[in-house]
């Protein structure tokens, strides 16, 4: 129905296929052509299949299938070739199934498309590797500024700490002086007292000879 809605164009010269057409669908798209005695090949791919790639294939296709089946093709009813010629479209479909193999341009778009995408993820690597030092400079950052928020802190314990020291040593040895005056001061005066009771009785003593 397809292609008798929309046959190919007409060609003139014998033993070769022609007049191709292209008719596409949502998902699929079939190339199709014929050779002047009526015989008309098609194959159906999707729609990223580079048509010239399919127009490729059904000319190479077309001398091995006319000449086996060309005749048996005019009288053949719908499907009676499929079996016979499976090995032979299986044999193409194989060779052409990868279309960056056997189309030139086909192979270099697809290395194009492979460097784009290696690019890509470069570029996403990059932006990713950026992002991370970012991020360990701004941890460094405020690592810096704990540091340096530390070593204030711990300037001013250790003043603290000297402040601290100086008043409990002030403390101790006015604490060891008046322990000192308390215990020595009764001691001097008793002794004093003895030393001028002594002398009395000294004095006192010589009067009486």
């Amino acid at each position: 129905m397809l292609v008798g809605g929309d046959p190919p164009g007409g060609v003139s010269e014998e033993g070769v296929i022609g007049g191709f057409k292209v008719v596409q669908s949502d998902m699929h798209q079939v190339v199709f052509g014929a050779d002047s005695d009526g015989l008309c090949i098609a194959v159906v791919t999707g729609l990223k299949y580079p048509s010239r790639t399919a127009i490729s294939m059904l000319t190479e296709l077309h001398p091995p299938y006319s000449d086996q089946f060309s005749l048996q093709a005019k009288s053949a009813t719908t499907g009676a070739l499929s079996k016979k010629s499976k090995s032979l479209l299986k044999e193409y479909c194989k060779k052409y199934d990868d279309a960056s193999k056997v189309d030139k341009a086909s192979a270099l778009n697809s290395k194009v498309e492979g460097v784009k995408v290696q690019m890509q993820d470069n570029i996403a690597a990059m932006l990713q590797n950026t992002e991370q030092a970012e991020t360990l400079a701004e941890r460094s950052n405020q690592l810096n500024e704990q540091a340096n928020v530390f070593q204030k802190k711990s300037k001013d314990l250790r003043k603290q700490m000297r402040c601290k020291n100086i008043k409990m040593t002030i403390i101790l040895v006015a604490l060891v002086v008046g322990i000192l005056v308390i215990v020595l001061v009764p001691l001097i005066m008793k002794a004093k007292k003895a030393a001028t009771g002594d002398r009395m009785l000294l004095r006192g003593g010589g009067g009486l000879e």
